[in-house]
């Protein structure tokens, strides 16, 4: 009889299921017409789960099995390539695809994932769900797991979106997707966030008494990873994708894991065989019950249907809004990087030699401010309210590569002009609004006569904007001559790598006038580069002022000034040699210098040390550097004022500042013997300077004739080539012990 209700069931599924060989004919018509393109990768090394059946997993003989794993052998077979598989824990198959020991993974995209990863189109969706207990509370709803343990999968995307909605529960990072069901089981937690149709069957093979208690929610597509930047072997496996729908393989290989994959009922011709012998003992009944089967099967069908077509167009929509998502910034709607490029990259393969493609760089230069002062709600609105006008230019590209930095793409550089004064117009009718202030660089095709790529033409455009920045210009073309110096980088890395290792200190003495003798000398850093050479400060100092590091050596210096004068005081008490040490003004501002500066000292005599600071940097920062300065004095540290009358201001900050010397600076010094307003403005200085009870050191002497001039004039000491060049401080002891004054 159970044979007899079979043959019914079949009869009216036929009946109303109907096979369309069109589909069938177009099917195989296409599978002729596949051109198998030359692979990439002649193996794929494919990395997954040992916990996620049916789509793959270990069985236990330890050979991979699973929906996934049967496609990708299908796939391989589309280019004559071959597939290999390494099913482990999660986590680990996360972190061999990043490490290179794996070529791709199955798993679901996401924006965080997107960062490690690049993904093919899906070729599947998964939902997950709640499993709780047999014996406990069933949580149907996340909200229900408040102050709750939630068991998930390290790596897993269920452990992703909960750490994103840091909600008011804890989370029991497991091992694997077994080792989370089992800690429910265990009753370690009170549930275990899963894929729904995987968890099924791990509960089905290990009979743990957990259950789905939910119903589906995060419908996420499922698709191939590869390691981020690796478009070679991503477009392969678009390509098998592609194929394997196209020649039916896919088809083929879905259906045989339907029954897994698939909600599905279970044992329906076992329940309709033990009713019916029940209620259609009598065999004349058979006929009548058919008839009745067949209208509820067809009811069944359409309701199925009617679903399937829903959940289909959802799929459908959820991936169009994924690749929209992927390829759109969130705050502008504008393009993202990747996709800007490509689009450009595109345009440019396009039109080939007669490309004219001209790409403008800009940047809210203010944003970090507004971010301090009014919060990063205010500088999302000009972001956003920026992106809304670059969206509304004509016949232009526009995208948006973060912090406030935007591309625009036009075709034709006679534009430029026009697209700059349109962005600039005010974007707020309210005065109290902040307006965004923008610098712009830009770069075209015709700057190059070989061809180029949009990676290329934005890195030229940014740097022209990086030099209207240094420049304080709003707006620069891009010029072979504003390339950065590829040295200057290299000074830059290396720095980070050693610090102050490859610095030396050369020192240059002072003579005394009065007493003919050297009592001071100037430290002056120099870069003994193992490479570069002897590496004089001004291709250094500027790049460090820049980047930050300068703080690191102005330390350095003092340090080893400070060792100098230690050995110097205990070899040679009677005869002590004072130092100067440059510092800036960003050591003035610096509010952990002056506590720096009491604890290296030490027990040495304070008045042996000099900090000298620029003019201009004193003017500047007058009302710090007044503070710094007293400080300093209270400790017995003297100060100076270096390339003193370049600084154009009033003198009447000596009369506030607590410094003991001024240096006059070598542009005024050199010329005293030939120009009388040199002579002048050096002869008032020093006139001026011993008034205010300073002393003169003058910079820059370079022949007997201005020493003897400014040894009339009444200046202290001396600085220059005619006394000594700045030398190391092996040679500066010989120099000390031999020495006999030229002005004797």
């Amino acid at each position: 009889m159970r044979s007899l209700f079979a043959v019914g069931l079949i009869v009216a599924v036929t009946a109303f299921v109907v096979p369309s060989s069109a589909n069938t004919d177009n099917s195989e018509a296409s599978q002729t017409q596949v051109i198998k393109p030359a692979p990439h990768y002649k193996t794929i090394r494919y990395a997954g789960s040992k916990y996620y059946p049916p789509l793959e997993w270990l069985d236990s003989d330890d050979l991979p099995q699973g929906f996934i794993t049967d496609l990708r052998i299908a796939m391989a077979a589309t280019d004559g390539s071959s597939a290999s598989f390494d099913l482990m824990l999660w986590q680990n198959a996360l972190s061999a695809v990043k490490n290179g020991d794996a070529d791709a993974i199955a798993l679901i995209p996401s924006n965080r994932r997107a960062k490690d990863f690049d993904f093919t189109q899906p070729f599947h969706y998964v939902a997950h769900g709640i499993f709780s207990h047999e014996d406990g509370v069933q949580y149907t709803q996340i909200d229900q797991l408040t102050n709750k343990i939630i068991a998930v999968a390290s790596g897993a995307y269920a452990q992703t979106q909960l750490q994103t909605m840091a909600g008011d529960y804890e989370l029991l990072n497991t091992a694997d997707e077994l080792d989370c069901l089992k800690q429910v089981a265990l009753k370690n937690a009170d549930a275990c966030i899963e894929v729904s149709t995987t968890s099924d069957e791990l509960i089905a093979m290990y009979d743990l008494p957990v259950q789905l208690s939910s119903g589906p929610f995060w419908p996420q597509p499922y698709a191939f990873g590869v390691k981020k930047g690796n478009t070679k072997l991503l477009s392969q496996l678009n390509q098998q994708l592609a194929t394997v729908i196209v020649n039916g393989d896919y088809e083929r290989v879905y259906k045989q894991w339907a029954h897994q994959i698939e909600s599905k009922p279970h044992g329906l011709l076992d329940i309709i065989y033990h009713h019916a012998l029940w209620f259609f003992v009598p065999l004349a009944l058979l006929a009548t019950l058919t008839l009745c089967w067949s209208f509820t099967l067809r009811k069944k069908v359409a309701q199925k249907t009617r679903a399937l077509r829903a959940e289909l167009d959802h799929n459908r929509q959820l991936q169009q809004q994924i690749e929209f998502n992927a390829a759109h910034d969130n705050i502008t709607g504008l393009l993202t990087r990747t996709a800007f490029f490509n689009e450009i990259d595109q345009q440019l393969q396009a039109q080939q030699d007669n490309a004219e493609v001209t790409l403008i760089i800009t940047q809210i230069s203010n944003l970090e401010s507004m971010i301090t002062v009014f919060g990063y709600d205010t500088a999302f609105t000009t972001v956003a309210r920026l992106g809304e006008r670059l969206n509304t230019l004509p016949n232009a590209i526009s995208a948006h590569f973060g912090s406030g930095l935007f591309a625009i793409a036009v075709n034709d550089s006679e534009q430029v002009e026009q697209v700059i004064d349109n962005i600039v117009e005010p974007l707020f009718t309210d005065a109290a609004e902040i307006e965004p202030h923008l610098v712009f660089g830009y770069a075209d095709t015709l700057c190059s006569i070989d061809s180029i790529k949009a990676a290329e033409l934005v890195r030229r455009a940014i740097t022209a904007l990086t030099y209207a920045q240094r420049k304080k210009l709003k707006v620069s073309h891009y010029r072979d001559s504003i390339e950065p110096d590829a040295n200057n980088l290299r000074l830059l890395n290396d720095f980070q790598k050693f610090g102050c290792r490859q610095f030396v200190l050369h020192f240059q003495p002072q003579l005394d006038l009065a007493k003919q003798s050297v009592s001071h000398v100037e430290a002056l850093i120099r870069w003994q580069h193992p490479e570069l050479g002897l590496i004089p400060p001004y291709q250094f100092i500027p790049l460090l002022e820049e980047s930050g590091g300068i703080k690191q050596l102005t330390r350095w210096v003092i340090q080893q000034a400070v060792k100098r004068l230690k050995q110097g005081e205990s070899a040679n008490a009677s005869k002590p040699l004072m130092i100067s040490v440059n510092i800036s003004s960003h050591d003035l501002v610096d509010e952990d210098f002056l506590p720096f500066v009491r604890k290296v000292i030490g027990d040495i005599n304070p008045s042996h040390l000099v900090f000298e600071i620029t003019e201009s940097e004193l003017i500047e920062e007058s009302e710090r550097a007044r503070e710094v300065i007293q400080k300093l004095a209270s400790m017995g540290i003297g100060s100076a004022v270096d390339d003193f009358g370049t600084g154009y201001s009033s003198l009447a900050y000596l009369n506030d500042l607590s410094v003991q010397e001024i240096k006059l600076d070598r542009l005024f010094v050199k010329n005293i013997c030939s120009n009388k307003r040199s002579y002048k403005i050096v002869k008032s200085t020093i006139d001026l300077a011993h008034d205010l009870g300073l002393y003169t050191v003058a910079e820059g002497v370079e022949d007997k004739e201005t020493l003897e001039q400014l040894k009339q004039l009444g200046c202290d000491r001396i600085q220059g080539y005619y006394i000594a060049k700045p030398m190391p401080e092996q040679e500066l002891n010989l120099f000390l012990e031999s020495f006999k004054s030229p002005g004797s």
